[in-house]
């Protein structure tokens, strides 16, 4: 259900128009304590509106307005004017163009990984990635699957462009896999699974995996860079709801999930089967992901693996530093004195 077609929808009917309804929402915008976020639906987000329904934020003095709204075409202006304070995406999608080293945004911490989540189906005959060399691949072009076959065909000596790429919408990845030409497709769960389970090519199989890709496709927040610097407390306050409501689902999943499961239209039992294959992150596992700016964790290695990936795919312009997008400074000492 990652990024799924309910909120492409959703944008498609609203977007530009929602995000400035929200920007007006609550608090005047610029407001100190108000946040407005807008991110595309994904059970991985759900830590935001569970600590809103846990009154996390409110404890700090925090309002946090959100939106569905997977267009980054709404989404990057809105940041850029100020009519938004935060996003979140996987760290790949968020350095794709136009996305440049002085636009004015900054990763300040993770949020989910997926570890199963998303994958590539291949056909009976396909065993390894080399065995895609020629073939016809369909996905999106920055869908982690697609990010992570490039990776692997990078180990390997090759990249997508020994392949042929067939541009597709995930939501037709069971339709057009049942095309016997097309030898793999990118897609995530629940579709990863279904296609295997009901393609009519038997023998069908889960060629590649997040699971296998130690932290590739992380999510982050992402926010408007001028207002942290400005107001960086109530950065710190958002960062500390967010890991109080992963604490939350750690400990007590099923109240998690019963909180979670209306903001997203589904049931728990649902949402628990999609999150089989994402992990959220703790406060401890995103001080590993981002580490200090002067030693950064390992997300500053992934950040590099994207950036070889995104300027082979032309994703980007240029290339981009870690230092340029990511701050670690507020995950430093984050609870020091403060509630969890």
């Amino acid at each position: 259900m990652k990024r799924s077609l309910i909120g492409t929808v959703q944008a498609g009917l609203f977007g530009a128009a929602v995000i400035a309804a929200i920007a007006t929402a609550g608090a005047p915008a610029q407001a100190a304590d108000v946040i407005r976020c807008a991110y595309p639906f994904w059970f991985g987000f759900a830590p935001v509106p569970v600590a809103i329904a846990q009154g996390y934020f409110a404890e700090e003095g925090l309002e946090v307005t959100t939106v569905f709204d997977n267009d980054r075409a709404n989404v990057m202006p809105g940041l850029e004017r100020g009519d938004l304070d935060c996003t979140m995406r996987t760290i790949g999608e968020h350095m794709s163009r136009p996305l440049t080293a002085d636009s004015g945004l900054t990763v300040i911490g993770t949020i989910d990984v997926s570890v199963g989540a998303d994958g590539v189906v291949a056909a009976p005959e396909i065993n390894s990635v080399k065995d895609l060399v020629g073939k016809i691949f369909a996905g999106e072009i920055n869908h982690p699957g697609t990010v992570m076959t490039q990776h692997a065909l990078s180990k390997l000596g090759y990249s997508m462009k020994d392949l042929t790429l067939k541009l597709i919408a995930t939501d037709d990845a069971a339709a057009v896999f049942e095309d016997p030409t097309v030898a793999a497709v990118a897609t995530w769960e629940p579709m990863l699974s279904e296609i295997v389970d009901n393609t009519s090519r038997k023998g069908a199989k889960i060629l590649l995996s997040s699971a296998d890709f130690n932290g590739l496709i992380t999510d982050v927040i992402i926010v408007n860079t001028a207002d942290l610097k400005a107001n960086p407390a109530k950065y710190a306050a958002f960062l500390r709801g967010i890991y109080r409501a992963v604490d939350l689902y750690n400990k007590d999943p099923d109240k998690f999930l019963e909180l979670a499961a209306p903001v997203f239209d589904v049931t728990p039992d649902q949402m628990k089967g999609d999150l089989g294959g994402v992990d959220y992150t703790s406060y401890e596992d995103a001080l590993e992901f981002m580490g200090t700016n002067d030693k950064p964790g390992k997300l500053k290695d992934v950040v590099a693996a994207l950036d070889d990936i995104n300027v082979q795919l032309d994703l980007q312009d240029a290339s981009l530093k870690y230092e340029d997008i990511a701050d670690a400074t507020l995950l430093q000492a984050l609870f020091l004195g403060k509630t969890r």
